[in-house]
C-alpha cells in the first residue's frame, strides 16, 4: 500500500490547528501594505468550498473539495469549474485529476426545484469519443449536484431537450440519482434482478504517488437472505477494490467481531488487527473508508469503534473514544 501523503478531512483540520498553518500561501507584505492576516481574511471572505467530481488517470471519477469564488449560484458555478481548459483546471494542479466536461461546454441553464436539478448543457458536452468518457460525465455531474443539500436527483438536458440516451447509449430520459451508482462494478455471475448495490470507498493516487484520495465504487453483489447492510459492506470492503489502479484500505482478515446499530450510530467491535492498522499511516484512510462506506449503504451517521469490547483511544489524529461522524468532505484540494 502506498505511503500516505494526503491528509484527509479531520486529520487536515487537526494538523492545521496544531501547527498554525494557513490555507493560503505565504506572501511577503510591504511595510505600508495590508497585513498578511488582513489579506488572508479578505481572500477567505471571497471564496467558498464546493465539491467537484473529476477523473483520474485510470478513468475513475473522484470527489475533490475545492475553493471557488463566492456566489449564490453554487450549482452552476461548480459545474463550470468542471469544464476542461477552463478556470477549474487550476484547482486540480498536482492531483493527477482532470475535469470531465469537454472543452467549450456551456451550462445553458440550471434550475433546482423540489429536490431535482434540471441542468441544460450545450451540444459541446457530447464532444467525447468513448462510452467510458460518457459514463464518467454522467457520474460526475450527478454526484456533484447531489452533493448539494437541496438536490436528490438530476435531469440532464441538451440544448433545451431531454434525450432518451446519450450518443454511446447511456439512458438519460429520466432523472438520475445516486442510486444509479458511480464507477460501477458488475460481476458477470450476478443476476441484476436479485442483487444489491453497495458504494465502497477505496484508495487511489496520482502517478507520482504524492497525492492520495478515496474513490467511491458501486459494486453490484448478490442478495443475501436477511442481509445486514453494515456487515455486507464491511465484508465487501475486506475483499478489496477488484480493479486495477485502486488500493485496498481494509486488510482481508479484518472482520468485525460484533456489530450493533442503535438509531443512527453503529458500534463496530474489531480484534487486535484494527488496533494495529490504525497505528500505521494508513489508519486515517481506513477509518474514513469504513465510515463513508457504511453510511452510504445504511442509515448510519456515525460509528463507534471498539477493540475487543474496549475503547481504542487516540490514534492518528482521531479520538476513538467518541463516535466518528461521516465527514462532510472526502478529499481536500492539494494546498
Amino acid at each position: 500500500m502506498r505511503k500516505k501523503n494526503l491528509a484527509l478531512v479531520g486529520v487536515l483540520a487537526v494538523s492545521l490547528l496544531a501547527t498554525g498553518c494557513s490555507l493560503t500561501p505565504e506572501k511577503t507584505s510591504s511595510p505600508t501594505g495590508p497585513s498578511q492576516g488582513a489579506k488572508q481574511g479578505e481572500q477567505a471572505e471571497n471564496v467558498m468550498p464546493t465539491t467537484v467530481y473529476a477523473v483520474n488517470q485510470n478513468g475513475f471519477v473522484v470527489p475533490l473539495n475545492i475553493k471557488i469564488g463566492k456566489t449564490e449560484g453554487v450549482a452552476k458555478a461548480t459545474l463550470q469549474h468542471m469544464i476542461k481548459a477552463g478556470a477549474g483546471d487550476a484547482a486540480l494542479t498536482g492531483t493527477g485529476l482532470t475535469n470531465v466536461l469537454p472543452k467549450g461546454t456551456e451550462i445553458r441553464g440550471l434550475v433546482i426545484d423540489k429536490g431535482m436539478a434540471r441542468v441544460d448543457f450545450s451540444k459541446e458536452v457530447l464532444d467525447y469519443k468513448t462510452a467510458e468518457e460518457e459514463r464518467a460525465i454522467v457520474d460526475a455531474v450527478v454526484w456533484t449536484l447531489t452533493s448539494l443539500p437541496n438536490v436528490d436527483k438530476v435531469q440532464l438536458l441538451f440544448d433545451g431537450h431531454v434525450k432518451p440516451t446519450m450518443k454511446m447509449g447511456t439512458p438519460v430520459a429520466d432523472p438520475i440519482s445516486r442510486e444509479s451508482g458511480i464507477n460501477l462494478q458488475v460481476q458477470s455471475e450476478v443476476n441484476p434482478t436479485n442483487a444489491t448495490k453497495l458504494t465502497l470507498y477505496f484508495e487511489g493516487a496520482n502517478d507520482k504517488g504524492n497525492f492520495n484520495y478515496l474513490v467511491p465504487v458501486t459494486r453490484i453483489v448478490p442478495n443475501v437472505k436477511d442481509q445486514n447492510m453494515v456487515d455486507l459492506t464491511l465484508a465487501e470492503l475486506a475483499k478489496g477494490p477488484n480493479a486495477a489502479g485502486l488500493d485496498p484500505v481494509v486488510m482481508p482478515t479484518m472482520k468485525p467481531l460484533k456489530t450493533d446499530i442503535k438509531e443512527k450510530t453503529a458500534t463496530l467491535d474489531f480484534g487486535d488487527d484494527f488496533q494495529a492498522a490504525t497505528s500505521t499511516t494508513a489508519g486515517a484512510s481506513m477509518i474514513h473508508s469504513i465510515v463513508l462506506s457504511v453510511a452510504a449503504n445504511s442509515e448510519v451517521e456515525q460509528i463507534q469503534f471498539t477493540v475487543n469490547g474496549q475503547m481504542p483511544g487516540l490514534t492518528d489524529g482521531f479520538d476513538l473514544t467518541k463516535p466518528v461522524a461521516v465527514p462532510k468532505v472526502v478529499n481536500e484540494q492539494q494546498l
